[in-house]
Formats: C-alpha cells, structure tokens, sequence
C-alpha cells in the first residue's frame, strides 16, 4: 500500500519519478473498500461526459461512484447536515468564506504529497485559519480579452501592449462608430470580472494580496482596506469610461454581447480560449487574446479562473484503502490528459510544475505565461451579486465611485435572510443506489415532474440529480440542489409508440453512443411510468424489457413521454421527424422546485429498474 504522506523521500521520489506520472495517472493502488464505492461529487455534467470514462480507463477495478452535484458548497453543508458527506466534492466558484461552514469536516493536504507538485501562487489563497489546505485547484482557464485582429488592422489601430494604448485603442473605435468591448454586464459574472480585471495591478498588489488573503479566511464580516478599495473602485470607473461602457450595456446579456462581436460591430469581447475558438469558426476574421493590464504599471496578467476545486471528507482517513483510491482519482485529474478533459480543451493553464502548461494555439499571452503573471479570481458567492449591483449603479450613474464601493462593501457583508420552509418532507428518500440499481430520490423527482406535466412515460439521465431527499423541513434554495442547477435542463413533450419507446431505451444503452459511456450500473438512466429490465454485458447493459403498468409495452399504443436535452437528442436520432415540444419557460429544476414550493409532498419512487444477475 501506497503512503502518500508528505516527507523529504517522498518528496525527492516525486522529483524522480514526475516524467512518469506526466501523461496518465500512474498505476492504481489497490481496490476500493468492498462495502462501499468511493463517492465522487463533480460540479456538472460535462465532467461525466469527458473526464469519468478516462479515469475509469485508468483505475478499472476501483469501485467509484460519480454523481453531478451543485456549483454552490451549500449543497455539501446541507448533505453533511444529513450525514451524507460525500467522499470527495468539487465546485468552481469557491472562496474559503463560503466553505467555513465544512472546515471541520474535510481533510487537511499538506500532510501530503500531492501539495509539493503545485506551483505556491496556486495555493497561496487556499490556506484556511488553521493555516491548513483542505482545497486544492486542479487546473485554470484563462479569462482574457479576445480582439478581433482583422478589424484593429483595417482602422491602423495598435494591438494593445500596456492599459494607456488599451484606453487609446478603445477611444480610436469609439471614434469610427465601432463599439470597443462588447461585455455582457446584465450578468453577474462579468460584472464581477470587471471589478477585479479592470483594477487587476491593485487585486496583484501586496495590498491586494493582504486583503485577499484575509477574506478567504474571514469567518463573519469581510474587513476592507478603504484606502486600496477606493483606489480599486476608482480604476474600476475608469476602466468602464476609456472602455466606453454605459448606462445601455446594463442590458446587454451574453447571447447580445457575443452577437455583436461576431457581426464586427465590436472590435473586442472576453471569454476562454475554447470560446475564442468557437467564435473563430463563425468569424472571417483572425482573433488574438490580450490580457488584462495593470493601470498602475506596465505590467499585464491572465485573468484565471480554477476549472474545478477539490475538497476530500475528513473520514477517509479511517479507510486508508479508499484514501489511496480517493488519491488516484485526483493523480487522474491534475495528470495532463486530465486537465485537458476537465477544462475541455488543449487551452490549461496547468498549476502543476510536473505538467507543462497547454496553451499551444493561443497568442498573445507568451510573456505573462512565461512569467506566471496570472490572478486566480476572487468568486465568494455574495462577490457576484455584490459586482452586479456596483457597476449597474456606476454604469446608471446613480452611484458614484464612493457609492459604489460602499453598496459593494455592505453587499458582502449583508447578514443573510433567514429563508422559510417551503415544505416539511414527511419521508426520505436515498440518492444511492438501491438494490434493485434504481436511486429513490431521482425517481420520486422524476415522476412528481412527470405527473405534474401529464405525461405517462419520462427519461433522463442520471446526472441531473444530487442529492438526498431528507425527512424535515427544506428550502427552496434547498429544494432546488437536488437537481443539477449548473447542468439544468429544458423539458420536452413528445407522443410516441412502444416499439419507438423501445428504440429510445436501447439506443441510450447503447455502449457506442456518442452522448454516453453507460459502463457500470452507477450511470444506468432514471425512468418514470415503466420498468425497465437489462442485462449486465461486458462493456455496458442489454436492454430485455420494458413493463408499463406492470404488462410488457404495447408496441402500436401511443404514449406520451417527458424528455431532457439530451434524451431529446436520441429520439431525435432514433425516430427522425418526431414531434417535440419544448415545454415553454420550464427546466427540470424550476419544475421540480416550483412543485415543492406549493407545500405538497414529492410523489413516491417508483420499481423502474432492475438488472438481471
């Protein structure tokens, strides 16, 4: 058995060994503990598509359960709450302020030797107020400006080096009609980037470093300097002005901003590289990143965001077998290929000093790669609206920097409201696994969604439910984590017959299908209003019944059927021409959370699986 402890040997193996663990994830340790599989909570559904079946490949007898779970650690409290705390969760919006309420429950790293492969920029804003690192960032993407190089070239206008040419730049557009930056500020997430990106040389400072340090750690009121945060409202202000930003692109939402840049009506926009590439394909014109410049020296940095942060649960370390298999799934994840799958694409910013960062096809940040000039974002969770409120306020010109700055200030620190019940659950119901290999908690969603839209029959995948349903009062906040809100998904209606029915089922099923990787019994689908029976083969599941009310389906009767996006997408392969209706201004998750706000109980689960021996 593998020690992973942190020590001098086991530091200079590392240094040995680190070409072989520089492609793949090394050998696998040992099978996990036979009583349970090892629980591993990734933050959306892309991750199951892209990263599980990599590290199932490279860890195949590992017992390893992977369930999508939420953006938001509240999900985890309110699971740790329940005795329910996974084994290992992952998030991508994190500060230590909003895990607080975790601390005492997950694992301390620096005891080992995973912590030695990091560069200290990456983890030097990961130290809790026990000076311990219970969060590691597994890899970053870079957050940059992407100009449109073709439309500089065509008005003589210089690709910005510093921020004064980057003011001089925007006002030479300005003055030919072409809007500078097209920025999406009806969004939280951009006006959140704007406050830390447009100040980036005061959020880099000592200053900058201090105060940040000190609100990851902060247990109750977030203390500002008010000498560095007027210095950042007034680049903030600035930074709007020379970027000629108002009161209009209060309005402007993702889809408007992003519209207007591919139509050459502005000559910038911001995004990942994975965008950048999009937009590439839709754009006769040559596209290149500028990073954010510092408007208090020459300096310019890459605007990080972590792709995912990784927390492991304390109780690990009394199962040292699941331990070693909880490591191997995170060896998996920071090795390139890994890092690769996780930010979906060749564009990483990798954090590892035993993996070279993959930024091959992108131009233009050289000099700050090279240099590790990179920021990791600031993203505690009242940052985003706390931002959309300061800068709609400059942006309207009802505040002023001063203002601004204050309601940013009281945002933050605002006491939450206590939320009220919307509804006292009178029994519980598991997310696991049952004996039978359905999950009582999704199906009880499923079918309370289903009848409520009046359909006899639903399908979805398994990754669009997290959690529990536990006996006791909930939220709706609450409510809504048992449904994956970072992957939600519209609902569809459509009315087909039994043999079609059977052709969805065993198309999903399928082990060549594009959209899935069914492999094991943990990502069998969730069904409602028929049972399913399958057979366990070598590299996936056979389909061998179907039962409605108890009687195998009619293939000639016409049935009435509830989808999800991607659901959606095989039936539209499988039987072409098929009328589907999008049920109108409804996701999964509102659905569901929207039922549970009447005060009514969710339906009860139903027998909707079984997998023959």
């Amino acid at each position: 058995m593998k020690n992973r402890k942190y020590d001098l040997a086991a530091f200079m193996m590392a240094v040995l060994v680190g070409a072989a663990v520089l492609f793949g994830c090394g050998e696998p340790s040992g099978a996990v503990s036979k009583e349970e599989p090892l629980t591993v909570y990734l933050w959306e559904n892309s991750l199951i598509k892209n990263l599980v079946p990599y590290i199932h490949e490279q860890l195949p007898d590992q017992d390893i359960e992977f369930i999508v779970g939420n953006n938001d650690t509240d999900l985890y409290s309110y699971m740790e709450e329940h005795g329910e705390l996974p084994d290992v969760i992952t998030v991508r919006r994190f500060s230590g302020t909003d895990a607080q309420d975790l601390q005492p429950y997950l694992m301390d790293f620096c005891g080992y030797d995973v912590v030695s492969r990091y560069y200290s920029y990456a983890l030097q804003y990961y130290k809790n107020s026990d000076n311990e690192i219970q969060w590691l960032p597994v890899c970053g993407l870079p957050q940059t400006i992407i100009a449109n190089k073709t439309l500089f070239d065509q008005y003589g206008i210089k690709i910005p080096s510093n921020y004064q040419e980057y003011a001089e730049a925007c006002q030479q557009f300005y003055e030919n009609g072409i809007k500078p930056y097209s920025l999406d500020l009806a969004e939280d997430w951009s006006a959140h980037e704007v406050i830390q990106a447009g100040a980036i040389g005061e959020f880099t400072s000592l200053d900058g470093i201090e105060w940040r340090s000190g609100a990851e750690t902060s247990s109750r009121e977030v203390k500002f300097d008010d000498g560095l945060w007027k210095r950042i409202f007034s680049e903030t202000s600035r930074f709007l002005k020379d970027s000629h930003l108002g009161k209009d692109d209060i309005l402007v939402n993702a889809d408007i901003a992003y519209q207007t840049f591919v139509e050459g009506k502005a000559a910038m926009f911001h995004g990942y590289p994975a965008l950048m590439q999009q937009l590439q394909t839709q754009m006769d014109a040559k596209l290149i990143c500028i990073p954010y410049f510092s408007q208090t020296s020459e300096e310019a940095f890459v605007y990080m965001t972590p792709s995912l942060n990784i927390a492991f649960n304390k109780d690990l370390e009394k199962d040292q077998e699941k331990l070693e298999t909880a490591l191997d799934v995170l060896d998996c994840m920071i090795s390139e290929e890994g890092q690769r799958l996780i930010a979906n694409g060749r564009c990483v910013i990798s954090l590892n000093t035993n993996v070279p960062t993959m930024m091959q096809d992108i131009s233009g940040l050289e000099d700050e790669m090279k240099s590790n000039s990179i920021y990791i974002r600031y993203s505690a969770q009242k940052s985003f609206p706390a931002s959309l409120e300061a800068i709609h306020g400059l942006l309207s010109g009802e505040m002023d920097e001063a203002q601004a700055y204050d309601a940013f200030r009281s945002a933050m620190n605002a006491e939450d409201t206590e939320e009220k019940a919307v509804v006292n659950f009178d029994r519980e119901y598991s997310i696991a696994l049952n004996d039978k290999n359905g999950r009582d908690a999704a199906s009880s969603i499923l079918t309370t969604v289903r009848v409520e839209n009046n359909a006899q029959l639903a399908i979805a995948p398994y990754y669009y439910f997290t959690a529990s349903i536990y006996r006791g009062e909930c939220t709706s906040s609450r409510v809504a984590l048992m449904t994956a809100k970072s992957s939600d998904t519209s609902l569809y209606f459509a009315k087909i017959n039994g043999e079609q029915v059977w052709k969805l089922v065993e198309n999903y099923l399928d082990p060549t299908e594009d959209e899935f990787s069914i492999t094991n019994k943990y990502e069998l689908p969730i069904l409602s209003g028929m049972k399913i029976t399958v057979q366990k083969e070598e590299n996936g599941f056979l389909l061998k019944d179907i039962a409605v009310d108890q009687e195998k389906i009619d293939k000639e009767k016409e049935y009435s059927i509830l989808l999800t996006d991607d659901t959606r997408s095989i039936l539209e392969k499988t039987t072409p021409g098929c009328r589907i209706k999008r049920l109108p201004d409804m996701t999964l998750s509102s659905a569901w959370t929207a039922f549970m706000e009447k005060g009514q109980q969710p339906l009860a689960p139903e027998d909707y699986i079984e997998v023959e021996k």
